[in-house]
């Protein structure tokens, strides 16, 4: 097969698919494609959907402060570089790595794409929509690329909600929009407050859950793959 071209998002979940039903080593041979490749796919589908594997159409704006707080949380971090990315909506380890480089030399820089590379500006939103931006972005494994695509925001609105809530020691009141003089919203009671505090717990939970099946069938996975390259046959006595 050529190397033309990029495989389609279904084409990489096909692939995928594939792999986990026949093994890494027949399907790297099969479409010529490294382990490597096929990782990195796995991971982007695991951690950002479909959306993931798509090929990138325009450049992300990233501000300078957004930059730093990512490097300094991968920094405090125990995951790999890889992972710790694309969980975080990057599409490669390369721009984190490039962050940090910058990040030490103390020349990190905001990208400011021109008007047709951006992605999605943000607007205005309220309470309970952040709410459930919030939410479903935990049910999601923190997905900023999928909440951005699904609530028509910005990928810094999200993230910056998310941080706020994390920093707030999870208090669903740190997504309430304080700035200037505006209307003040609708006061919560503390029935209000629990129900909030129980739909976001219940999210986590539920991402706990996912996470638990997805490493049980990885484990399954890569023990076949074990059973097949040991080539051992069952003693006879």
């Amino acid at each position: 097969m050529g190397r033309k071209s990029k495989y389609s998002a279904e084409e990489k979940l096909s692939i995928l698919k594939e792999a986990s039903q026949v093994g890494v080593p027949k399907v790297m041979t099969k479409y010529n494609i490294d382990r490597k490749a096929i990782r990195r796919w796995g991971y982007l589908y695991k951690y950002q959907g479909l959306l993931g594997l798509n090929p990138p159409h325009s450049n992300q704006s990233y501000s300078k402060e957004f930059k730093r707080s990512l490097v300094e949380q991968y920094h405090q971090s125990n995951e790999s570089m890889e992972i710790f990315a694309i969980k975080h909506g990057l599409r490669s380890v390369t721009q984190l790595y490039y962050w940090i480089i910058q990040y030490n030399e103390s020349n990190l820089k905001a990208y400011t794409p021109r008007k047709r590379d951006s992605k999605m500006s943000g607007r205005k939103t309220n309470f309970e929509e952040r709410l459930t931006i919030i939410e479903e972005l935990i049910k999601h494994d923190v997905n900023y690329n999928w909440a951005v695509e699904k609530y028509h925001v910005s990928y810094q609105q999200v993230y910056g909600w998310y941080q706020k809530y994390l920093k707030s020691g999870n208090d669903p009141e740190s997504l309430r929009d304080r700035r200037g003089k505006a209307k003040p919203e609708k006061e919560w009671t503390e029935v209000d407050r629990l129900k909030a505090e129980n739909r976001l717990l219940k999210a986590k939970l539920q991402n706990q859950e996912m996470e638990i099946a997805f490493a049980k069938k990885l484990t399954e996975i890569r023990n076949r793959e074990v059973g097949k390259g040991s080539g051992t046959k069952p003693s006879k006595n």
